[in-house]
């Protein structure tokens, strides 16, 4: 062989070597990742921005403690429910339990307005519990929620939803929330011993607690006969003082899965939370051992007093719910203005902040019970 082949031969065999050692070396010592384009690769020392999207906030973390709820009037003009949460969770760090909307059975126009699919599957995404306080009434122009305006409907009396005049349209919403497929409260009726709405007793020729029940166990055995298995009732009485005891349009442990008050501190007088609850509290619990849900609360600011608010909200979440009603499992503040009154925790940077205490509080952690 002559010289120069074997040198030919001598430095291919050098370089097969050497691509089984780097091959070996490879297997056993990946290279590290390359750095995105424009760092040196260095370990950046700044955190990462976080994103304002509710999806990327905390929620709710168990079965245990009370669940957190709220509703949140949309934007005027067109804004949506799903939006407002997002705001109110960026808002407050976290994302709640429970998340309420309000819907009518028809328009203004007499059109039916259709099971909120799009606002149950938002909550859903969030790891939230939709609740849809569901109104049999059409919708007022204007806004009026006053005696003679949504009251007076003679088309929604207890007799009329009794009647199966709105079976097909009941139907339709207990198939559709059943095609939902996970847990939706649906507060039907609700405050029924306030005379504000069409299916209160004492307006359009609701005489008595039996006429309630009626409709009652007739619009939930529709949802039962389709199987929405998924649909807890909320069954709900306004707390103020009333004749006769609320406790008396109990439709029964067989239709209901919850029991709950709603009731305000409108500071006429200034009221605490203890002292607005108490009486319908021990009305209610009385017939049913069913959990217990604040489904709507708040407070007004005071005009003498600029902390008066946001001590009300600390003092009623944090010690009175806690101390004096032990079988309340679910507490929803009321975001939102209301026949006249003023309870959105924007009103001032200090009630704000009480009710982002108590969305971080330990005992304010609980899921909605399913």
């Amino acid at each position: 062989m002559t010289s120069r082949k074997m040198l030919a031969t001598a430095t291919v065999l050098v370089l097969v070597v050497a691509g089984v050692f780097a091959l070996v070396l490879h297997r056993n010592h990946p290279p590290a990742p390359a750095a995105p384009a424009g760092t040196s690769g260095v370990t950046a020392t700044t955190a990462p921005p976080v994103s304002a999207k509710p999806s990327a906030l905390p929620g709710p973390t168990g079965a245990g403690g009370i669940a957190l709820g709220v509703y949140v009037k949309p934007v005027e003009g067109g804004g949506s429910s799903e939006a407002a949460l997002g705001q109110f969770a960026s808002a407050i760090h976290r994302r709640l339990a429970i998340v309420q909307t309000f819907t009518g059975w028809e328009t203004a126009g007499g059109a039916p307005v259709p099971f909120p699919a799009a606002f149950v599957s938002y909550a859903e995404t969030e790891g939230a519990t939709p609740m849809v306080t569901w109104q049999p009434e059409q919708a007022v122009g204007g806004g009026g929620t006053g005696a003679g305006l949504l009251s007076d409907q003679p088309d929604f009396s207890l007799d009329q939803l009794s009647s199966g005049r709105y079976d097909p349209y009941i139907r339709s919403w207990a198939e559709a929330a059943k095609a939902f497929g996970h847990v939706v409260y649906v507060r039907l009726m609700h405050e029924m011993n306030d005379k504000t709405y069409p299916w209160s007793i004492g307006v359009n020729g609701n005489m008595n607690a039996q006429q309630y029940i009626t409709a009652w166990r007739h619009i939930v055995g529709i949802f039962q006969s389709v199987g929405a298995s998924n649909v807890q009732f909320v069954w709900c009485v306004g707390a103020k003082p009333t004749q006769p005891n609320p406790a008396a349009y109990f439709p029964g442990d067989g239709y209901v899965s919850w029991i709950a008050l709603d009731g305000y501190n409108r500071g006429r007088p200034w009221q605490s939370f203890t002292s607005v609850f108490s009486v319908a509290y021990g009305e209610v619990t009385a017939v049913s051992t069913l959990p217990v849900m604040i489904a709507e609360t708040a407070s007004v600011e005071s005009p003498d007093d600029p902390g008066a608010k946001a001590a009300w909200i600390t003092s009623a979440f944090d010690q009175e719910i806690p101390q004096n009603f032990p079988r309340v499992r679910a507490v929803l503040y009321f975001d939102a203005p209301g026949r006249g009154f003023s309870y959105s925790l924007s009103s001032s940077p200090a009630a704000q902040q009480a009710f982002a205490q108590v969305a971080a509080s330990p005992l304010y952690q609980g899921t909605g019970p399913g």
